[in-house]
């Protein structure tokens, strides 16, 4: 991109905020202000630089009426679209020149007093509102017109083309000084936010790795020390039935499954963010294994696996009782065995029973 297609881009494209100043405040009045003064400045500016065009430029009445009113009227279109504004100010302030080029030796001449208000409020809104090449080519427009002003014409010339480049100059630098700190100062605010959240988020790890320490701490050790009796229980105690080491060595087992489970808790405790565990997870097909683990409690159980779950066959699992030694049952479909009755109408289906 050449510097010339890039100076046009600069006085053709705006930021494309369109926001007026002061928008995010909190209180309605003072959202209110850049309008009301606005509109103050158009109200006194507009009848005095019709009067203005007219008597002391000798302006047609209705040609200065139309100039003051572009003149004036783009303050109120600058709160919102400042460089649209300007590109509709610089016609108005080349026709007015033209117009009124050697009416009145006495007179400001290419700025009308008016005129050169106006430019100057413009140049306000557009130094608060676009980026910096943009006021930056504005102001070599700015330089190149005046410079035009006092060469070309230099028998009109009065030296206002000279103070309107000066001051044009001195705003638009000003304007961005200040909206840079504003920058700066809103991202300050919220990097300072985000390390706030940072800290909280921090705490809240810590926290949770505190209650994972602890939960480690209390209750693995003990499910620990479960498992090492459990295991150790045949070795330590002679003369044991087989049945009791049976049973010693499912206590041990349950007591395994639990400490892995509760590892898989204290992982997601101990790390936000961290890989999950690759072990599947217990599915319908292993509910017969804890149906018969709590058989083996003591505790008479029974399943029944719906028409929603298995669409082919319905069973009933019947844990075997410790007492009895009656042993699993499982009537499917297709046999002649009657299947489980249905649940009662209106109530949910009762999955599991105990005594």
């Amino acid at each position: 991109m050449t510097i010339r297609e890039d100076f046009l881009r600069a006085l053709t494209e705006p930021l494309g905020v369109r926001r007026p100043p002061l928008a995010t405040a909190r209180r309605a009045w003072i959202r209110a202000v850049p309008y009301l003064l606005a509109g103050a400045a158009v109200g006194a500016l507009l009848p005095t630089g019709i009067v203005a065009l007219i008597r002391f430029h000798g302006v047609d009445p209705s040609l200065a009426t139309v100039l003051a009113v572009v003149q004036s009227g783009v303050l109120l279109l600058g709160l919102t679209r400042p460089l649209l504004a300007w590109q509709l100010m610089v016609p108005s302030v080349l026709v007015g020149a033209a117009a009124a080029q050697g009416t009145a030796a006495e007179q400001p001449w290419p700025w009308p007093i008016t005129t050169l208000l106006s430019y100057l409020f413009l140049m306000v809104l557009l130094a608060i509102r676009e980026r910096g090449r943009t006021l930056l080519a504005v102001w070599v427009v700015t330089f190149l017109g005046c410079s035009l002003s006092w060469t070309v014409f230099n028998q009109h010339f009065d030296g206002t083309s000279v103070v309107v480049t000066a001051l044009s100059g001195a705003v638009l630098l000003l304007g961005w000084s200040l909206r840079g700190r504003g920058e700066a100062k809103r991202l300050l605010a919220e990097q300072e936010q985000i390390s706030g959240t940072e800290r909280a988020r921090r705490t809240l790890l810590e926290e949770r790795a505190r209650i994972a320490r602890e939960l480690h701490d209390v209750v693995a050790h003990h499910m620990s020390v479960i498992t090492v009796q459990a295991d150790s229980a045949p070795y330590r105690i002679a003369g044991l039935p087989p049945a009791a080491v049976e049973e010693f060595g499912q206590i041990a087992a349950a007591a395994r499954g639990s400490l892995a489970e509760m590892r898989r808790l204290l992982g997601v405790l101990r790390a936000d963010g961290s890989a999950p565990d690759k072990t599947p997870q217990p599915g319908l097909a292993d509910l017969p294994k804890l149906l018969a683990t709590a058989g083996q409690a003591g505790v008479r159980a029974e399943l029944a696996v719906e028409e929603g779950c298995r669409r082919s066959a319905r069973c009933r699992t019947r844990s075997p009782c410790p007492r009895t030694g009656s042993s699993r049952r499982r009537w499917p479909t297709s046999s002649g065995t009657p299947p489980a009755p249905p649940p009662r109408s209106g109530s949910p289906p009762r999955t599991a029973r105990s005594p």
